[in-house]
């Protein structure tokens, strides 16, 4: 089978994209190299509780982002949450990875599969991954955009002059505590820039269980560390911190947490031969920039597979 559209990365740009595509009845192949539908919108169960870990809520900026949002309060899928006096912002209480799953449910994913290399041939495009081969008429690339240069380069693909884009990278630790004399919904210090209560937040748990960011130098100062040793360093902060009685300690290393503070171009497509990418690299970044991003590329598609 032929695809329409082969889009790399399960994020929230390349799923919102296949809904798009899908409303417009065209096949669509998400490939992912993970085990699961999310990206950055990742969820994962503590015991019998759930946290988020990565994206911690939607704020929109954008008119398209705006539209999304309001079609997924509709649906049930989102609520408004007040976290402080000042900031009303979206969660999903099911996690946020509920959200990119619900928008490829119509798409074909494949996950565990990594894209090694992209072929352009007579009929379109040849999709090469450590599972098999796929075959499309054009391909969208939606990972951070360090990955998506390093595919391009391995495809011997120089059609493209990419944005320039400084990702923040950090560990995040996911835990369980019910001692630990913190009211707030979220709160900051110095080692630890995000500390959020997620079941305060608002997601549907019996106990208490944070997400808490590590500052970068702290981030690098353990990153090569075993993973016994970075957890030992971690539990000693959080300790000293305050929070006892910790379990389901997990730590995650974000090499592309997210980037900021940038104004690139919204997308960039190839006309000629069907090629795009997208993502939170583009536009104002972040979950806006990959929203906006995924819809504009979008409408180029639709016009490309017209002709």
């Amino acid at each position: 089978m032929t695809f329409d559209v082969i889009i790399v990365g399960a994020g929230i740009s390349g799923t919102f994209m296949s809904s798009l595509l899908k409303q417009q009845q065209k096949s669509v192949l998400i490939i992912e190299k993970s085990g699961g539908i999310g990206g950055r919108f990742s969820t994962k169960p503590i015991n019998s509780e759930i946290v988020d870990y990565g994206c911690q809520y939607l704020n929109p900026k954008t008119e398209v982002f705006h539209t999304l949002i309001n079609n997924l309060r509709d649906l049930g899928l989102i609520s408004e949450v007040t976290l402080d006096a000042d900031k009303s912002v979206f969660i999903s209480h099911f996690g946020m990875n509920k959200i990119p799953q619900y928008l490829a449910r119509k798409t074909s994913v494949i996950t565990n599969t990594m894209v090694k290399k992209i072929k352009r041939n007579n009929n379109g495009w040849e999709v090469i991954t450590d599972t098999g081969n796929f075959s499309s008429a054009s391909v969208v690339l939606t990972m951070p955009l360090h990955q998506a240069e390093t595919l391009l380069q391995k495809s011997e693909i120089e059609n493209f002059k990419l944005p320039i884009v400084n990702y923040l990278d950090f560990h995040t630790c996911t835990f369980i505590s019910n001692n630990h004399g913190i009211d707030d919904i979220i709160i900051k210090n110095e080692s630890f820039p995000w500390i959020c209560n997620n079941s305060k937040k608002g997601l549907r748990n019996s106990s208490d269980v944070f997400t808490v960011n590590v500052n970068r130098e702290i981030s690098q100062g353990i990153k090569n560390l075993s993973s016994y040793d970075k957890s030992q360093t971690i539990k000693k902060l959080l300790h000293d911190f305050g929070f006892a009685n910790i379990t389901g300690l997990n730590i995650h290393y974000w090499r592309y947490a997210f980037s900021g503070n940038q104004n690139n171009p919204d997308y960039l497509f190839a006309e000629d031969i069907g090629l795009g990418i997208c993502g939170d690299s583009f536009s104002i970044g972040k979950v806006d920039g990959a929203i906006k991003s995924a819809e504009k590329l979008s409408s180029k598609l639709f016009n490309f597979l017209k002709k």
